[in-house]
């Protein structure tokens, strides 16, 4: 692929399956769920259930917000910040600071609105 992109989302190619939401990362080439420690490239848009599946992600520089899969209960206005399983959280030793929650999660799992922020350099 030559040139840029120059829009919110881009495509990629899943390497397995991925829930919708789930923050991805590029794992040898391959779109999978963003661990605590990792930047992700953005959200997920639709789910793949196989390698191979191409897949919209919602950049992480997109403007706007975006929906994300919470990890635990979340208040509206709370900070969030990256968590396990490509799932955003509350604060975490290793994790990075993702922006604020729009809607709130009452369990893992939920999926809530979120304004990103910029990650920071440092895990929290």
């Amino acid at each position: 692929m030559s040139g840029y992109i120059d829009g919110n989302t881009r495509t990629f190619e899943a390497g397995g399956a991925v829930a919708k939401n789930l923050r991805v990362v590029l794992s040898t080439g391959k779109l999978a769920a963003a661990g605590i420690t990792d930047k992700e490239l953005g959200t997920i848009e639709t789910a793949a259930f196989a390698d191979g599946d191409m897949r919209s992600v919602r950049l992480r520089t997109a403007s706007g917000t975006c929906k994300m899969v919470a990890s635990a209960a979340l208040a509206v206005g709370a900070d969030v910040f990256t968590a396990a399983s490509g799932k955003v959280g509350a604060s975490a030793s290793t994790a990075y600071y993702i922006g604020v929650a729009l809607t709130a999660a009452t369990a893992d799992g939920d999926i809530i609105e979120v304004l990103r922020n910029s990650h920071g350099d440092t895990a929290v």
